[in-house]
């Protein structure tokens, strides 16, 4: 038998209105339950959850929940302690949650995290990736796996003000923010259009100063709704899109940008993607972390921690 625990965000999404309750994990043989209420809990509850001696942990939240346990646990150790990590569809988004195999029904995956107190660990199914590690100069570090500046901080603003509190507080909404900023981005529209100066070194390449849109940095493969926006060269485990302040013809090539279609995007004005191992930026302005907008401006580097165990829970069911 194999141990098991799981840390829930009581303010996630899924867990509120009795959402939390109704999971009835405490007294569960070989599963250790904690639940935070803030983000100042997480440190005390994965002391809690690594003193069990967990074989897998599964963090029931949203995106933001993953990257608060994972800072967390950077902060106080390293991230590749870890066990493997199963991450539950429990937040508003799932960003995470899809792409790393913990995506669909939450009450569903929850069952399958639980079927692995009987399933020998070689018939776990594991995705291996790692999690961005962005030292701020001077101050905290961080980690996660989707990190951005520009209309993407904007555009998450935009919903947070607009319409995380409304009817569209889903995917939808989060994806209605991202059509309103894309629609300012075409049409020139403050703050959408409005550039953000970096200067920018990806790996040992000389530095350069840009005006940029947006970039995006992650190890994830598919973004929200279906976005992977990533085709460019380069060796390294970080995928790196950036675009100019004027990107051209920016409605048109959308479609391609959301597919990554290197055919049409290699060579345009203004597209610009690459893979890398590290890269520096020096930003004047708040930035986004897996959905979560960090106001730590300043010289930021990031790179690429060693490898994580993620549980793919339906290729992982008995």
């Amino acid at each position: 038998m194999n141990r098991l625990a799981v840390l829930s965000n009581a303010a996630s999404r899924a867990n509120r209105a009795g959402g939390l309750a109704s999971l009835a994990l405490d007294g569960l043989e070989l599963v250790t339950h904690v639940v935070t209420h803030t983000v100042d809990d997480v440190p005390q509850a994965l002391d809690t959850l690594l003193a069990a001696e967990p074989d897998a942990v599964a963090v029931n939240g949203g995106d933001g929940t993953i990257q608060t346990l994972l800072t967390a646990c950077l902060r106080r150790r390293d991230v590749a302690l870890l066990p493997p990590l199963a991450v539950l569809p429990g937040g508003t988004t799932n960003m995470n949650a899809r792409d790393l195999g913990g995506g669909g029904e939450r009450r569903q995956a929850l069952h399958d995290f639980l079927a692995l107190r009987e399933l020998p660990r070689r018939h776990w199914l594991l995705r291996h990736r790692p999690v961005l590690h962005i030292e701020v100069q001077g101050a905290e570090v961080y980690a996660g796996l989707f990190f951005g500046i520009g209309v993407v901080v904007r555009g998450v603003e935009f919903w947070q003000r607009s319409l995380r509190r409304g009817p569209l507080a889903v995917e939808l909404g989060l994806g209605a923010a991202i059509a309103r900023s894309a629609w300012g981005l075409v049409r020139r529209q403050p703050p959408f259009d409005v550039a953000t100066t970096i200067t920018m070194q990806l790996g040992t390449e000389p530095e350069r100063q840009l005006e940029v849109s947006c970039l995006i940095v992650s190890a994830l493969d598919e973004l929200i709704l279906g976005f992977r926006p990533f085709w460019g060269p380069g060796a390294g485990p970080l995928a790196c899109t950036w675009m100019d302040a004027r990107p051209e013809q920016f409605l048109r090539h959308l479609s391609a940008l959301r597919r990554g279609d290197e055919a049409r995007l290699a060579g345009l004005d203004g597209y610009h993607s690459q893979r890398t191992p590290s890269l520096t930026l020096d930003v004047a302005e708040p930035w986004l972390l897996d959905g979560e907008v960090v106001d730590a401006p300043g010289r930021l580097d990031i790179r690429a921690s060693a490898p994580l165990a993620f549980i793919d829970l339906a290729g992982s069911a008995p």
